[in-house]
């Protein structure tokens, strides 16, 4: 579902989190949300909006963007001015696009969950949003292995189902809670999109 697109957000995420040159401010209508990522979503009463900014395309790239697009939705797309791309769809299809975007959701969690690379994790529970996440863990197995780069994981694609569905993450954050399970402690939480902002000083 939308593979590309999955692509396009994964790379912009961590392009504005690296710090990328600010954007001039727009005006938006106050049916419009745009979180950091730069996507705009725009719900109307009947069909649904979707911009994606320029930063990660190439005027040659437009055909191949809409094609991938239409081929998973009914959608118009055209290049804006600016260089941004806008798909518009109805509300049915944003919706059906959403519910594919969460079962892919749920796909990678239970892929996790089950993959012996990362013995430590034994489960993960999430709310009906994704933007509450608990991973239940052997903690001294977790502590000593990489499978906490698993959160990374689960940050980012939260962060792009929220993003498609018109979320401020500005205002409605991501926690991903780590919990012992011997004795039920949190051992970790982590904050998206703030933990990209503390990754970035860590690179300065």
């Amino acid at each position: 579902m939308i593979k590309k697109l999955a692509l396009i957000l994964f790379s912009l995420i961590f392009i504005v989190a690296c710090g990328s040159p600010e954007k001039d401010e727009q005006t938006k209508t106050k049916d419009t949300t745009e979180d950091d990522s730069g996507i705009e979503v725009d719900k109307g009463i009947f069909n649904v909006e979707v911009t994606l900014p320029s930063s990660l395309f190439e005027e040659d790239e437009f055909a191949d963007i809409e094609a991938d697009i239409k081929e998973d939705v009914d959608a118009d797309v055209i290049q804006n001015d600016d260089g941004s791309i806008t798909f518009k769809m109805s509300k049915k299809d944003h919706n059906k696009m959403m519910t594919e975007m969460k079962e892919e959701f749920v796909d990678t969690i239970e892929e996790i969950v089950e993959d012996d690379d990362f013995a430590s994790i034994k489960d993960i529970t999430y709310n009906k949003d994704f933007t509450e996440i608990n991973m239940l863990v052997e903690k001294d197995a977790f502590e000593n292995s990489f499978d906490g780069f698993t959160t990374l994981t689960l940050g980012m694609v939260s962060m792009y189902y929220q993003a498609f569905n018109g979320k401020d993450l500005e205002k409605e954050k991501i926690t991903i809670f780590v919990e012992d399970e011997s004795t039920n402690e949190i051992i970790n939480e982590i904050v998206y999109p703030d933990q990209l902002d503390e990754m970035e000083k860590e690179l300065e």
